[in-house]
This record gives C-alpha cells, structure tokens and sequence, in this order.
C-alpha cells in the first residue's frame, strides 16, 4: 500500500463528505445529529469480541449530546448525496423543540440490538457505548483551542461564558444494517 492510496481512501471520506446522522434513544423519545467527524477503528479486541469501534465527537450543548451520555446504545448512519440537504437540517436544528426528523423528512426506525436509525440510511452500524469523555482543553494543541474560542457560533459557549471541546463516545459495533 502506498502512502497516496491511503491518503486518498474513500474511508477517510465518510464522515466529512458524506456526514453521518448519530442517533439514540427509543421511537417514543429520539433525537440525531449530523456530524463530520468520526472513525473506524479496532480497540479492546478481547475473546467474543472483535473490538471493532466507531468514535463519534459531538459538542456538549447538542441535545443528541446529552441523551447519548444517559444511553447505552448508539447508531451512526451514512446516507446518500440526495439526503444532504435533509442532514443539514438535522445539523441545524435542535430536537429539543421539534421533531426535526420529519420536518427533515426521515423516517426514524427500530433497528437490531436496540438501535435506532433512518429508513432513508445507506448503511447504519448500531454501537454499543464502551467509551465517553469530554477532551480536557488544556490537552489540545494551542491552535485547536484558538480553533474552538474563534468559533462561538458553531460551539456554543456554557452557562459560565467559556467554550467547552466535544465529548468523544466510542462505541462497539453490534450490528450493521444497510438498504441495497
């Protein structure tokens, strides 16, 4: 493998071209949001386990934000170009007021394992959380914490008037589920 091929992966395109809706919860109660940063990867293989993970980064003041922290399942779903304008309204808008996900025209559904998708979904890979924590400002690099303070209306301050970095929740593959 060459060092081009690799940089030019269609993997690494998942997540900032094409998005990804990250959804929780019940049918009763749910909410997503599009996010543009994520990866695949193996972590903690132990026996009947294969370790295989996708890591999500979603900011505190998102709503998905904090039902995922109280939830124990996760999904994350690819979607078709035709679907981007929908996964901007669900980046947009808070479920916190509304149902975005039929104002966006998606239709949530049960998926196995205890996931919740989109009928609408390319693919959708139900994850069981493993991991979750919040970056600690002072660990990231002086330009990633210019990046985040110059940014107020994309990562929205706190209640004491400070920026918060995002939570990273790490979850383990359950199940993928796709529509051909």
């Amino acid at each position: 493998m060459d060092k081009t091929s690799l940089e030019n992966d269609p993997v690494f395109e998942l997540f900032s071209k094409h998005w990804a809706l990250v959804s929780t919860g019940t049918m009763e109660r749910h909410n997503a949001c599009t996010v543009s940063w994520g990866s695949f990867g193996i972590l903690w293989e132990r026996p009947g386990k294969s370790g295989k993970t996708i890591t999500v980064y979603l900011h505190p003041s998102r709503y998905t934000c904090e039902m995922l922290k109280e939830r124990d399942t996760f999904t994350v779903s690819f979607f078709e170009k035709e679907y981007q304008k929908a996964l901007g309204y669900m980046g947009s808008h808070t479920g916190r007021n509304e149902d975005k996900a039929k104002a966006a025209g998606l239709t949530p559904v049960e998926l196995p394992e205890g996931g919740l998708g989109f009928k609408e979904a390319k693919v959708s890979f139900v994850c069981r959380k493993i991991y979750q924590h919040m970056f600690t400002k002072e660990d990231l690099a002086p330009d990633i914490q210019e990046y985040y303070k110059g940014r107020p209306q994309a990562f929205p301050l706190n209640e004491k008037g400070e920026w918060e970095p995002h939570i990273v929740f790490v979850g383990e593959i359950k199940t993928v589920t796709g529509n051909e």
